[in-house]
């Protein structure tokens, strides 16, 4: 490769055979350089190798692991890959983006991307390394918990390496299973878990020991010193309450500013929340600090807690955890929320769309439409929350349905349990009740995997200027927000430091790009190759059926005003919101139905 900050190879791995190959890309180099790298290489192998007929969980359905030309270079935050399919939860599109260390070593095994097909007779983990890929039996590992399956994996092969695992949900195919590595960190959203599960792959191991290329290892050094100075000086007291908190402090803030999801989304404020904000996991079960490969934030919190009336340590729990297990299911007891994450994360299963499952069963059994196998339909009831992650994870009773997911459990449910279920295209919405925040409304519909934050967080933006305001403006910034989360996804670094803290400013990447790769570039040009990939992923939904209906918030934000707090009686107007979305598809440059045009896809050279 002529390049740096690439290898120019992909490894495809088929189970079903037990046989790997290299695919060497660089004979197409431009149609790849275009998409950059990250989320953008998932989009083109899924755009390339799967239709609209593709069963997410059948043996020809492909779950891809992807590097940036950034990842795994000394630079704040670059441990981050981009886990890419057909959602088995959703049916269209997903990405789920993970730190630590893996992407590091996938990079040193000489690889850009991972894709693995197939489906193994027995269950195996696979062992990626300098040389291709080995098939380890895992039968022995079958049905124990993601950490224990991560030691004993290590123990096995070497401390060294990056282990992927999956939990028993993932084994039994949960829809919003997750994948897990170092003890905490988590591709949590959409299902990736039982995409693995049925494959009958335990985990992914990764060790590699190849140089990563790089054009220019010493500006890339020089240009980090420049960014760690930034950090440490410009606003030190920034960089410490980041530091110390991570995504924690966003709880307080969501509650000041009335977005904090309360009891299945019903409310947007709890009226416990400082029981279980950063100031209070800091003073009763913080630890420690962790921090991915590369990064000086360490937004990561090590906490402890009691389970079964045994310690345990967790990594977080994070800001969407203390937001979905916590005030959505009107909990406020800290201890209580960071032991249902410790058992999320041992099962395998994403605290946000389990948070969002146990508040939509919780009221609808309050309201008559279902039973909890005898356990009371209470609010903030820790033995009801533990004992339906425990029935979910192992499809017991209720929790055979809730495994589902809000969208298809509401239709198996039937008796109107469709108005209480809150998704966007299947996915579970994650942490910002939005009936007051048209901006962020129309963030979680036009995502492109559902209502997830990750897309945009302009509520933060929005509740600082024009709360309330159907302005071209909030549309534009809504475009920018979705190309930027888009483009480090595909650089292969994490966005937290960049975007959330400001720290450093985001000039400082395309300098990174430019060293890394040799490649000449601007902040536009990579912005462009983000638009690039947004509208990629678009027509992969386009092709499974997405279109405008799919592109709103769930029912409850247009038909029940807000019953407390100080947005008491609000609620958001259908017609405002179809105001916005069509300033968003006139500006996207897409038709009226939310399709990309012929006009736009030739305008950003997609040849599809």
């Amino acid at each position: 490769m002529d390049i740096g900050g690439y290898t120019g190879k992909n490894l495809l791995i088929d189970v079903s055979k037990g046989s790997f190959k290299t695919l060497n890309w660089t004979n197409q180099k431009n149609q790849w350089l275009k998409l950059i790298g990250g989320r953008g290489f998932g989009a083109k192998i899924i755009w390339e190798n799967t239709s609209a007929k593709t069963n997410p969980l059948s043996p020809e359905s492909l779950i891809t692991l992807n590097t940036g030309p950034l990842t795994g270079l000394p630079i704040p935050g670059s441990g981050r890959i981009s886990i890419c399919a057909i959602s088995p939860l959703t049916g269209i599109w997903a990405d789920s983006s993970i730190g630590g260390a893996a992407g590091t070593d996938i990079k040193q095994c000489g690889y850009d991307s991972i894709i693995i097909k197939g489906r193994s007779k027995k269950p195996i983990y696979l062992h990626i390394n300098d040389d291709g890929a080995d098939f380890e039996d895992a039968e022995h590992l079958w049905g124990k918990g993601s950490f224990e399956t991560e030691t004993i994996i290590k123990d096995e092969l070497t401390n060294d390496a990056s282990v992927l695992t999956i939990g028993p949900a993932g084994e039994n195919r949960v829809l919003f299973a997750c994948i897990s590595t170092e003890y905490g960190r988590q591709a949590g959203r959409a299902g990736m878990g039982a995409i693995l599960g049925s494959k009958n792959i335990k985990a992914v191991a990764i060790s590699g020991t190849k140089d990563i290329p790089v054009a220019d290892l010493k500006k890339v050094i020089e240009i980090t010193d420049q960014a760690m100075e930034y950090m440490m000086k410009n606003d030190p007291q920034r960089y410490d309450v980041f530091t110390r908190h991570g995504t924690t402090m966003a709880l307080d803030w969501a509650q000041e500013v009335a977005c904090l999801p309360t009891r299945n989304f019903q409310e947007n404020v709890f009226e416990q929340s400082e029981n279980i904000n950063a100031e209070s996991m800091e003073q009763k079960i913080k630890v420690g600090d962790r921090g991915c490969y590369c990064c000086p934030l360490a937004c990561g919190k090590l906490t402890k807690t009691k389970v079964n009336g045994e310690q345990v340590y967790v990594e977080g729990p994070e800001y969407e955890t203390l937001a979905l297990m916590g005030s959505n299911l009107g909990l406020g007891n800290i201890e209580a929320i960071a032991a249902a994450n410790y058992l999320c994360d041992q099962y395998g299963i994403d605290t946000i769309s389990t948070g969002v499952v146990i508040g939509f069963a919780i009221e609808c059994a309050q309201k008559g439409k279902i039973s909890l196998d005898g356990l009371k339909a209470e609010w903030g009831n820790t033995e009801t929350i533990f004992k339906l992650i425990e029935k979910i994870a192992n499809l017991e009773g209720v929790g055979k349905t809730l495994a589902q997911g809000v969208k298809k459990a509401a239709e198996i449910f039937g008796n109107n349990c469709q108005s209480l279920a809150m998704h966007v295209k299947g996915l579970e919405q994650s942490g910002y009740e939005v009936r007051t925040t048209p901006g962020m409304a129309l963030a979680y519909g036009t995502s492109d995997l559902g209502a997830h934050h990750s897309r945009s967080t302009i509520v933060g933006w929005e509740t600082a200027t024009d709360r309330f305001g159907i302005t071209r403006e909030k549309v534009e910034m809504q475009i920018f927000l979705q190309h930027q989360r888009s483009l480090f996804d595909a650089l292969g670094t994490c966005r937290f430091q960049y975007c959330e803290a400001k720290l450093p400013p985001q000039e400082f990447y395309p300098r990174y790009y430019i060293a890394a790769t040799g490649l000449n570039t601007s902040q536009e040009e990579l912005l462009r190759g983000a638009e690039r990939i947004f509208n990629l992923t678009r027509m992969i939904n386009v092709r499974l059926g997405i279109s405008r209906i799919d592109d709103y918030p769930p029912a409850r934000v247009f038909e029940e005003p807000l019953p407390s707090g100080p947005y008491k009686g609000k609620k958001m107007n259908r017609e405002d919101y179809d105001k916005l979305l069509d300033m968003y598809y006139e500006l996207r440059g897409w038709d009226k139905n939310g399709i990309p045009t012929k006009g736009k896809l030739e305008a950003l050279e997609l040849q599809l």
